[in-house]
């Protein structure tokens, strides 16, 4: 007699992508494929969400970077980058370049603040400045101007002072600029005032390497280069700031350092940034000489490893959402964007991972306001609704194998159920697979239909909806046989958002007669 067995999948890909592992031995909550998902809060795997244009204008720019400048009084506004110009505002994107006396031949601008100033800085290029209020115009050109900015591709704004390095025919120097004054610090450079320079070459132990970018952390100036990562603080025990002259080197961390500039993300407690084999997470104490380099990308490696290899670095773009809680990694010419969630890490360092695709995000940032935006084609876009543009996705996710600790013993497949949170009315479609074939079965389903409601117009006077939203528990008849089993869920999202709630299995095991 045949014995009926059950399993339960709850959260469904609570731990998130993993292709690096064998699938035959993958814990259950894993995932072997998660494409356009978040693991939220909840640990439950939903749908990400889509984005919205906010540039309404008829200008149409193939924009490559944004920039939100905050002023002295806590005001924001917008710079952003592409087809050789430069634009200021959100709704409306209004040109500000020709600038006068500059030429722009590129698009990877890298932009900071300091103090009322907004700065961009690309290789090759007369960095540009906006004072609160006024134009945009080269650093060389404004009022508050002494010395000669460099041309370099990578700046950072920290302890009072622009710092910047990556210029062509010197990729082992730092400049800095003179300490923030009435009149602008990052204006003046060139040994005027408190500017200088910090050459690094000296302090690599193993031959030639290059700046590709810089951080602050704890304090300290992390310099990121290909090769290996340098580490610079001062004679100031209390870290509040960092003077050049007391300047001293902490540390030289050999072995991994970083290869695309805009990977580089502060999330307040750490640093991430892409390395040649994955994403890094620089999280140490660095008084005790403790230097874990974490790998949050492990169980992705080789996937990102082959992306690598045809994606340009400068095209690399990422952001991290302390609202969302997660680090986005973009590479627009694969339309491919990995989310490392950023909550917690797995036995093995990981951060849990999924895979968005059909996505070309050139620049992105997390705006003051805990605002995602994101550069299109059509402008400035924010990650928001649940369509991409006016376009839908597809939510796809795949379980690991399982043989319910029997991998020797026959099964058949009788049913399974899932509990799903969706929109009223939701197509989904389950799969099952058997015996690591790539042959499935489909079965189609649609979550029950729920009438919209709305609450507290009489109160508040304003109307708040459930957007259609149901959860529902569906069972579903299904077949096949084999020795290990795989389940699928795919559907498309359009407009609501669709999570899985959990997974139930049913089989008979055992003397089939």
């Amino acid at each position: 007699m045949a014995q009926l067995l059950s399993t339960s999948i709850a959260a469904p890909g609570f731990y998130g992508l993993n292709t690096q592992e064998s699938s035959i031995t993958l814990s259950s909550g894993f995932a072997l494929e998660a494409t356009n998902c978040v693991i939220d809060k909840y640990g439950r795997l939903g749908s990400r969400r889509g984005w919205i244009d906010r540039t309404t204008s008829s200008t149409v720019v193939n924009l490559k970077g944004i920039h939100e400048f905050t002023n002295n009084s806590g005001v924001s506004t917008y710079l952003s980058w592409g087809d050789n110009k430069v634009y200021t505002g959100l709704a409306t994107l209004t040109e500000q370049t020709p600038v006068a006396n500059a030429t722009i031949t590129a698009n990877n601008w890298q932009g900071v603040t300091l103090s009322d100033h907004a700065y961009l800085f690309q290789r090759g290029h007369d960095p540009l400045v906006q004072e609160a209020g006024g134009p945009i115009e080269r650093v060389r050109d404004h009022s508050h101007a002494s010395g000669v900015a460099p041309k370099a591709n990578c700046v950072l704004s920290a302890y009072g002072r622009l710092w910047a390095a990556d210029i062509i025919g010197d990729n082992h120097t730092i400049h800095f600029s003179d300490l923030v004054t009435t009149n602008g610090g990052g204006g003046r450079w060139g040994g005027v005032g408190a500017s200088g320079e910090l050459d690094i070459a000296k302090v690599w132990t193993k031959g030639g390497d290059s700046i590709v970018a810089l951080g602050a952390f704890n304090g300290f100036l992390i310099i990121f280069c290909k090769n290996c990562i340098v580490v610079y603080g001062d004679t100031d025990n209390n870290n509040n700031y960092l003077t050049p002259s007391t300047l001293r080197l902490v540390e030289v961390i050999e072995g991994v350092g970083c290869i695309a500039r805009d990977s580089v993300q502060n999330t307040g407690t750490d640093l991430l940034f892409l390395s040649n084999s994955g994403v890094r997470s620089l999280s140490r104490v660095i008084q005790e000489k403790s230097t874990p380099i974490g790998d949050i990308s492990i169980n992705v490696r080789d996937e990102l490893s082959d992306i690598l290899s045809s994606e340009p670095s400068d095209n690399i773009k990422s952001v991290y959402s302390a609202q969302h809680a997660f680090y986005l990694l973009s590479f627009p010419s694969s339309q491919a964007v990995y989310c490392f969630d950023m909550r917690g890490k797995l036995e093995n360092g990981a951060a849990r991972v999924t895979r968005w695709t059909g996505l070309t995000h050139r620049g992105m940032i997390n705006t003051s306001d805990g605002r995602l935006f994101f550069g299109q084609t059509t402008g400035i876009a924010e990650y928001d609704g649940y369509y991409d543009d006016t376009e839908t996705y597809r939510m796809i996710y795949y379980t690991n194998y399982f043989d319910f600790d029997q991998p020797t013993t026959a099964k058949i497949l009788k049913s399974v159920g899932i509990t799903l949170i969706g929109g009223s009315g939701q197509a989904f479609t389950i799969k099952s697979g058997i015996d690591y074939s790539d042959e499935y079965r489909s079965y189609n389903a649609v979550v029950k239909q729920t009438a919209l409601s709305e609450y507290n117009i009489a109160e508040y006077g304003i109307g708040e909806f459930t957007g259609g939203g149901s959860t529902d528990r569906i069972k579903l008849s299904i077949g096949g046989s084999g020795s290990v089993v795989q389940l699928g869920f795919e559907t498309e999202i359009s407009g609501h958002e669709v999570s899985i709630q959990k997974f139930d299995l049913y089989i008979k095991q055992g003397r089939i007669t």
